[in-house]
């Protein structure tokens, strides 16, 4: 979260590092307006991929919680949270489509016909 706002922070100081590179005819503070700019940009990408690994690890460790204890309602429930959890941080608009609703189902269905081949 810091990260994403550190990114748009800076993301506008590059807006307006630009604008003063025009205004000035200056071509190297435009240049790093851009550079501020290509910054912004990766330092946003970078906070979204270590949240979204953060919620994949926990939707992991809920698996294999699962997996250890099939029978168990609580660490069903936890698992299917946590995966609806991770799938909605996949989207922008941090909805839960039908086809990951399926994966989500599917990955827990696994884990307990492997419990119950053994």
């Amino acid at each position: 979260m810091i990260g994403r706002l550190a990114g748009f922070i800076l993301l506008l100081l590059c807006f307006f590092v630009l604008y003063l590179g025009s205004v000035w005819e200056n071509s190297w503070m435009t240049m790093l307006g851009i550079l501020l700019g290509v910054a912004s940009a990766i330092l946003i990408v970078i906070s979204r991929m270590k949240q979204n690994l953060v919620l994949l690890e926990e939707y992991k460790a809920q698996l294999r919680e699962l997996a250890k204890k099939p029978d168990d309602k609580g660490a069903m429930e936890k698992a299917h949270a946590a995966g609806v959890e991770y799938y909605k941080s996949k989207r922008d608009n941090r909805t839960l489509l039908p086809m990951d609703e399926h994966i989500i189902q599917n990955e827990i269905a696994q884990i307990l016909n492997k419990k119950k081949k053994k």
